[in-house]
């Protein structure tokens, strides 16, 4: 007998755990399963939980379970000759305006153990030791055979086939979709040890040299680091792991301080790829993580991006699935993020051309590049840019068809397809309530500014705004008007992290994104971008 189901996710990972969670969540029901009878070795999985995914988990209601097996990462430093480090400090930038800034250092178990560990209550069980074999779509679902470990099958018909199954997917390679890119030559060794140096814990330290680049990332222990080498030549025919001599030979040669190694945990050699698929959906297969796109650790963003590739389709694929948002919007996902994976892709190489790949200008530019570096980050605009870019906070979406910017945009602030920030807000009661807990758990969030000198009329317009459009669907929070449910904003922080001048509206997403941005206030604009985004159905509920 078919079983039917609105999903079927492929893949146990962190992509496709946010995935089934999010989608459950939001009503579907879903099967998600992973051939892998138990989760791979961890020393060779990500261990970066970034400023953005943090975000994301706090609107989960999980992200103080991630912090419980976190190592918070003070600074990322580079390191220069005889000792001496470069170092850029991650929490001193308040106006990211984000309630955990950093970067967080999680063993990949310990976060797919708690994205896992929200799936029970919301009706779903990851289903180990299940494969998908193959599957046939049409226009009303996809037909999937599965596989158990012990030969047996099983025959699910979804309405919306998920692919978060890695690199070798089958569910991409089912739907013929292209994976374009290639293996960098390199010669990489991981090292997960216990190591007796100068250099505190808790902290990312970066080291170019001329013979080629190390870093080195904290792990939850006292000394122990996950050391990454990226040497610029041919690795060894045989592949076999790399003996503790070896790679205590390649970490003298690339790292300047003294050092030994109590105990090495894992060591391991592998290959670096770069690809990106053509397309990220087909018909009613989508492709997320690193289905879609795979490419160097630089900056810890892999699993990241994954994430958030999950947490963009999810509410799209509920809303459309539920008949709350017109079709167009499942077309946004690839719009949005396939543009991320291209230029996430393309930094890594331009990162690998200047640094570790061969030759003697890549080979000139790692000897002067800790001295480069030391001098760059000093400057606050060149840290807020790296900042930006690791903590994920400056990912964007202004070209997409759900971002609408009625009325100039800010010159300071958010504008429609930016994240939009988090800030302080004051209860009638006098409580200070963070206006990310307003969002929490909403489908849609319409933020009403009063603006920064509202009198009295305003504050009775936005209230009065917010009374015809709250719904179901559709949380209203009113900023600057603090009576009948509304929120003060005494010290303008809410208005200033948003660029607010005058009564504005400001739509976002259920993903934290700005949909629609009315500034200043343009009632009869707001409504027609507001009907533009929502079917009738969702309109009269």
């Amino acid at each position: 007998m078919t079983e039917a189901v609105d999903a079927l996710v492929v893949g146990g990972g962190p992509t496709g755990l946010t995935m089934a969670g999010e989608l459950a969540r939001r009503g579907l029901t879903v099967r998600i399963v992973d051939r892998a009878t138990e989760p791979p070795p961890d020393h060779s999985r990500a261990l970066a939980v970034q400023t953005r995914t943090m975000e994301i988990f706090g609107n989960m209601g999980i992200a103080d379970t991630a912090m419980e097996h976190a190592v918070r990462v003070g600074g990322i430093n580079v390191l220069l000759a005889h000792g001496r480090r470069a170092r850029l400090p991650i929490f001193d930038f308040p106006e990211l305006s984000t309630p955990n800034p950093g970067i967080f250092v999680i063993q990949q178990f310990d976060t797919e153990r708690v994205l896992a560990s929200r799936l029970p209550a919301l009706g779903v069980t990851l289903e180990r030791g299940v494969e998908l074999a193959s599957y046939a779509q049409d226009s009303a679902g996809v037909t999937c055979a599965l596989r158990r470990a012990d030969g047996s099958t099983e025959e699910v018909r979804a309405k919306w086939l998920l692919g978060c199954d890695g690199a070798r997917s089958p569910v991409r390679k089912g739907a013929d979709i292209a994976f374009e890119g290639d293996t960098y030559d390199d010669h990489c060794m991981l090292g997960d040890l216990v190591v007796d140096w100068p250099l505190p814990d808790g902290e990312i330290y970066l080291s170019p040299s001329r013979r080629g680049v190390a870093a080195a990332f904290p792990v939850p222990g006292s000394h122990r680091f996950r050391v990454i080498l990226i040497l610029p030549e041919a690795p060894p025919a045989h592949g076999a792991p790399p003996s503790l001599e070896e790679f205590e030979g390649s970490m003298r040669e690339t790292i300047p301080v003294p050092f030994k190694v109590q105990r090495a945990i894992v060591l391991s050699r592998y290959r670096l790829h770069h690809r990106v698929a053509t397309q990220l959906r087909k018909g009613r297969v989508f492709l997320a993580g690193d289905a879609a796109h795979i490419h160097s650790p630089a900056g810890g963003q892999g699993m990241n991006t994954g994430i958030q590739d999950a947490y963009n389709l999810a509410w799209k694929l509920a809303a459309v699935e539920q008949g709350r948002m017109p079709a167009w919007v499942l077309d946004t996902y690839e719009t949005e993020r396939l543009p991320v994976a291209r230029r996430l892709v393309g930094f890594t190489d331009r990162l690998f051309g200047l640094m570790a790949s061969h030759g003697p200008v890549a080979r000139a530019l790692r000897i002067v590049a800790p001295r480069l570096l030391s001098r760059a980050l000093g400057l606050s605009a060149v840290q807020r840019r790296v900042l930006g870019f690791v903590s994920q906070l400056k990912i964007r979406y202004r070209k997409s068809p759900l971002s609408v910017q009625i009325g100039t945009p800010p010159e300071r602030g958010p504008r429609a397809g930016d994240r939009a920030p988090d800030a302080a807000l004051r209860s009638e009661a006098g409580e200070q309530v963070r206006l990310f807990e307003r969002m929490r758990g909403a489908e849609f969030t319409l933020l009403l500014f009063a603006g920064r000198q509202a009198d009295g009329a305003a504050r009775d317009r936005v209230r009065r705004l917010a009374a015809q459009r709250g719904g179901p669907d559709l949380r209203v929070v009113v900023v600057g008007a603090p009576e009948a449910g509304g929120y003060a904003d005494p010290d303008g922080h809410a208005h200033a992290a948003y660029g607010v001048q005058s009564t504005a509206a400001v739509l976002v997403r259920p993903d934290g994104y700005i949909s629609v941005r009315s500034d200043p206030l343009d009632e009869g604009e707001l409504g027609r971008a507001l009907d533009r985004l929502f079917t009738p159905r969702a309109r009269s509920a």
